[in-house]
């Protein structure tokens, strides 16, 4: 299971060498029914491409009226040696929170200026993960995994800004590359749906997730706790370059009760990822269920 999920998030250029086949050979063919059935497996690819898209990223827009958040989820990238100017990058961003991965420095060693910009901040256990906030955190706290690496445990806290609550989770997935990772995965994925599920109100999960709309693991992951990619073109600008130029989406932004009212890439000076940014806006009336469970 560990390989399709991992294969899954390089779908779309699995088909690369196909269309390099089937043009070609539909320009040779002769007879129409041959054309017909060298263009199947091409149709069927793109389907696969598209539906993820169409079904899973749609997101609503913030009403004018409504309190306006910007969280950007930086991977820094943990051998960065470029990390003051990367701490310049986030900055231009201007966000109200920020979640960093792959952070192994205390906020204040990378960046005065960042650390006293964003005074309210948790940590994982080992410096891995942070939350990095302009506005007061209540609550905060890590979700604990089964396995002993302290750096995958999921992060959490509420977010009050301008008396407006969100539920915010901090992640940074285990990439799937073998079987023990993939178990990592796992269990950082059920942590994470029953923390979503025991909460109420706006719900904002941010960071490194290693996947695409493609990974099947992640696409329940979506499905069976309503959360949704906060973006608002269905066609999202890659994160993550693997090999030159063939990027992938593997840092989202997702929501659930919060409307979307931008999204973008930028760069990340020294880290393989590029930074996501993305302002959201509180629904009225959302905090209603969240106040009176306090």
């Amino acid at each position: 299971m560990w390989a399709v999920d991992g294969l899954a998030n390089f779908l779309p250029y699995a088909g690369l060498p196909l269309l390099l086949f089937v043009a070609p050979a539909t320009f040779l063919m002769r007879r129409r029914m041959l054309v017909v059935l060298a263009l199947i497996p091409v149709v069927v690819w793109v389907i696969i491409l598209l539906t993820p898209a169409f079904f899973v990223t749609l997101t609503g827009h913030a009403s004018p009226n409504a309190t306006r958040l910007r969280v950007v989820t930086a991977n820094v990238l943990m051998s960065n040696e470029q990390l003051p100017t990367l701490a310049s990058d986030v900055l231009a961003q201007a966000p109200d929170v920020v979640v960093f991965e792959e952070l192994r420095h205390d906020l204040a060693e990378v960046s005065p200026v960042l650390a006293a910009t964003y005074p309210y901040r948790i940590s994982t256990e080992t410096p891995w993960v942070t939350v990095a906030s302009r506005f007061p955190l209540e609550g905060a706290r890590r979700l604990a995994i089964s396995a002993d690496d302290r750096g995958r445990d999921l992060l959490t806290a509420t977010v009050v800004a301008d008396g407006q609550r969100l539920t915010l989770i901090a992640v940074h997935f285990m990439p799937p590359l073998d079987a023990e990772a993939f178990e990592v995965n796992r269990q950082q994925r059920e942590v994470l749906e029953a923390a979503v599920a025991d909460m109420d109100g706006p719900v904002m999960v941010a960071g490194d997730f290693n996947a695409t709309t493609l990974s099947p693991t992640f696409a329940r992951l979506l499905f069976g706790t309503d959360l949704r990619i906060a973006s608002t073109s269905r066609m999202m600008s890659p994160t993550y370059y693997a090999y030159g130029r063939l990027g992938v989406r593997i840092d989202h932004v997702l929501v659930r009760n919060l409307d979307v009212v931008s999204d973008e890439v930028f760069t990340l000076t020294g880290s393989d990822h590029r930074g996501l940014s993305v302002e959201v806006g509180l629904q009225p009336g959302s905090n209603r269920a969240l106040a009176a469970t306090r």
